[in-house]
């Protein structure tokens, strides 16, 4: 009988893996409730007032609305 030829095991790569460890860390959260309390929000309400706008945007809006 003949021998059998050795297959070379193909190596597969797994690279999820190998960088597992510099992207999977724990993480401090910050706790949403309690800074809603001290008065803090992530989008701020208000901004600029309709002074600053361009005279034509303020036109065009009301064009707009009726």
């Amino acid at each position: 009988m003949a021998k059998k030829q050795a297959v070379p095991e193909v190596e597969t790569r797994n690279f999820v893996a190998k960088h597992m460890n510099d992207f999977n860390k724990s993480q401090t959260f910050v706790d949403r409730k309690k800074n809603a309390k001290r008065g803090y929000s992530k989008y701020k309400k208000g901004g600029y007032s309709k002074d600053y706008l361009p005279f034509y945007f303020g036109l065009f809006s009301k064009l707009l609305v009726c």
